[in-house]
Parts: structure tokens; C-alpha cells; sequence
């Protein structure tokens, strides 16, 4: 046999030398990159669902508060009037928010209130917009983004 023949059959098949038994330095790098690519994808996709499904509780908080408003109206009467009425203030709204009757498992709260030291806020305004329309309830975590309700 002629011995080019059996240099460049020990060298593989594009006569490199290369030992095809393993990988390459740049081809493991790729795979690498590749996965923490893929890593990435991933981890922002849990992220966005986490956010998102955080903001629809607050949002469902917030109904759920207007639906308690509905019936501390049914159940509050003004002393000198007569007439149902809402709470007066932020702090009555405090303490309609503790109420055992109206929330079972206690206060509502953002998930993103980690601390528990936030109260949704509210405000009412009867002489403009009298009924459950004046109410505004807005999420109480600043910076969350979750609107009013």
C-alpha cells in the first residue's frame, strides 16, 4: 500500500487530523451558550406568567372588595338620614377590610405586599358620584402597576 494512502486514512476522513472521538473547545462553547439561550427563554416565560397571574389577584382583590362594599351598604344606615351608606374614610375602610364577616380569611392583600404592611386604598366621593361608581379601590404596593378596580 502507498503509504500517502495510510497518512491520510490516519487522519480521518478530511485528511485534518482531527481525532473525531471527541469534542472541540468551540463546540462545546456552542452548546453552552445554546442552553443558557434557552435557559434565559425560559426563565423570563415563568417570570411574565408569575407577574401576570400576580396582577389578576389584586385585580380579583379589588372585585372581591367592591362586592363586600356592596353588602356593608345593604347592612350600614346613617344615624340622622337613614340612608345606606359606604365607609366614610380610610380608616373605616381599614377596619371594613379586618371584618371577619366580609373577608373569611382575612384582609385581602397584593401578592406583592410581601410585608403586609400596605392597605388597598380607597376613596369615595358621594356628593359627585353617589353609588358604587364613586368608588375607586387602587392597589396599595407602589410601583406595581395593577390600576384601580
Amino acid at each position: 500500500m502507498p503509504t500517502a494512502w495510510v497518512e491520510r486514512n490516519k487522519r480521518g476522513k478530511g485528511g485534518t487530523g482531527r481525532n473525531h472521538g471527541g469534542w472541540t473547545f468551540v463546540e462545546l462553547l456552542a452548546v453552552i451558550v445554546l442552553a443558557a439561550v434557552l435557559m434565559l427563554i425560559a426563565t423570563l416565560s415563568v417570570y411574565r406568567g408569575t407577574a401576570a397571574a400576580d396582577q389578576l389577584a389584586c385585580e380579583d382583590n379589588m372585585r372581591a372588595i367592591h362586592s363586600a362594599l356592596e353588602i356593608y351598604w345593604t347592612k350600614h344606615k346613617d344615624s340622622v338620614t337613614g340612608e345606606h351608606i359606604y365607609p366614610a374614610n380610610q380608616a373605616a375602610f381599614e377596619q371594613f377590610l379586618q371584618d371577619r364577616a366580609y373577608f373569611s380569611e382575612g384582609e385581602p392583600r397584593c401578592p406583592l405586599d410581601d410585608d403586609g404592611e400596605y392597605h388597598y386604598q380607597y376613596s369615595y366621593d358621594p356628593v359627585t358620584n353617589p353609588g358604587p361608581e364613586g368608588i375607586t379601590i387602587t392597589c396599595p404596593v407602589p410601583a406595581s402597576g395593577h390600576g384601580s378596580g
